[in-house]
């Protein structure tokens, strides 16, 4: 039975165990922090059907300045981060020409598709039915003279993506979602397909428990290195010692940044950290993910209250959160519903993201038996089961496997 050691707990390198568990590996997860505690604790709790359009594209590009300037900016870049964003700029640019964002597109409709498959197994598999709801989203426009041409746009691209939606009045967003404010509200979008968790946290406590169940060997130290020797045996060190596995797949986010420095490659992967807040939901009972167009976030109904969710900020991981944002988060709320908001909690996590917005999966370049599997930006939960059976496929078939050189870390390095 061959033998893989995994770093990284969140929502990836839990699917991963998982797949790999399914297939027979002995599997090692090493993590110091709670499964699920990062930053796959923090997200909407929306499996994205719908989010089949990458980041880089020209419309990004020619709202982006003006978003950056705006008061209320949803997108904001920490000057002192500038120089991490040298490498991911130059690719983001080029990933939005029209051939590559056409190629990337193609791929990335392609990867939802079969992650929502993947990931209605993994539900299955670890009895987390419970969890999850299938109500929809809806994504609306407020204060726009130009909405309904664009809703109309919104829904026409989406349908050509394959995707289920239809454009609704202000009337009936109104009849689906009471709570919402009415003044200013122009109309919506809605996807009835979409999934949602009620609680990411609770979700990877049930893989876990899943994991656990199948013996999951769980080292709950922190790694401090990682090598491969020339018999490309991979070997994990920590302040209690050090094992060898016959394979190593890197599922630690935007930490896995440090270990590949340790093995001399650099991906342009970058730190884009997204805010919530909790709110109290006695006052507003919402039944489904509403999303605000204007300002990229989601209010989305969880276990502990309303969460909303979302925005962008470039800057480092360990950096102190902005209280502003916190501010904007909570003055959007009193904005978009009907009735007065509480704030209960305020969290901030950093994503890992990739300039062409597809995910980092494969070997490296010269360390055939280490695997990393992140850059998956705002798609981490959507695009979780897939991963995992992806590595497995790659494991066990030594080959690149489905868009393996889309999806591959050789992608930034050759």
């Amino acid at each position: 039975m061959k033998k893989v050691a995994i770093i990284g707990a969140g929502i990836i390198g839990l699917s991963t165990c998982h797949h790999l568990q399914k297939r027979g590996y002995q599997v090692t997860l090493y993590d110091d922090q709670e499964p699920g505690s990062g930053t796959s604790f923090g997200n909407a709790g929306l499996i994205a059907n719908y989010a089949t359009t990458p980041l880089a594209n020209i419309d990004t590009l020619r709202q982006m300045p003006g978003n950056l300037v705006r008061r209320d900016r949803s997108i904001s870049i920490d000057i002192t981060y500038t120089h991490a964003l040298a490498g991911f700029g130059y690719r983001f640019l080029n990933a939005a020409r029209k051939s590559s964002f056409s190629a990337n597109k193609a791929v990335l409709i392609d990867i939802i598709g079969r992650a929502i498959i993947a990931n209605d197994a993994l539900i299955d598999d670890v009895d987390a039915d419970d969890y999850c709801t299938q109500n929809g989203c809806l994504q609306v426009i407020r204060s726009d003279r130009e909405a309904s041409k664009k809703l109309q746009a919104a829904a026409k691209d989406k349908q050509a993506d394959g995707v289920v939606c239809q454009i609704l009045t202000r009337e009936e967003v109104l009849a689906l979602e009471p709570v919402l404010n009415p003044s200013h509200l122009e109309g919506g979008v809605y996807y009835p397909d979409t999934k949602h968790l009620k609680s990411p946290e609770t979700f990877s406590r049930c893989i876990y428990r899943h994991l656990q169940e199948n013996h999951l060997h769980h080292i709950k130290e922190k790694v401090t290195g990682i090598t491969q020797d020339r018999q490309g045996h991979c070997r994990v060190d920590t302040e209690a010692g050090a094992l060898e596995y016959d394979h190593l797949v890197l599922c630690a986010g935007i930490g896995n940044n440090h270990f590949l420095t340790q093995l001399g490659i650099t991906l342009p992967v970058v730190s884009e950290r997204g805010y919530h807040i909790m709110l109290d939901d006695q006052a507003i009972k919402l039944n489904r993910p509403v999303g605000w167009l204007e300002h990229f976030f989601y209010a989305s109904p969880m276990q502990e209250g309303i969460r909303l969710a979302g925005t962008t900020e470039f800057a480092s991981p360990h950096k102190a959160a902005n209280p502003k944002r916190f501010k904007q988060l909570e003055a959007w709320s009193r904005e978009l519903f009907d009735a007065e908001v509480w704030v209960t909690s305020e969290w901030v996590g950093a994503r890992h993201s990739t300039p062409d917005g597809l995910p980092v999966i494969g070997r490296l370049p010269d360390f055939n038996n280490i695997l990393v599997a992140y850059g998956h930006g705002h798609l981490g939960l959507t695009l979780a089961g897939f991963t995992g059976d992806l590595v497995g496929t790659l494991l066990e078939s030594n080959v690149e496997a489905v868009h393996g050189e889309a999806l591959s870390p050789r992608r930034f390095t050759s």
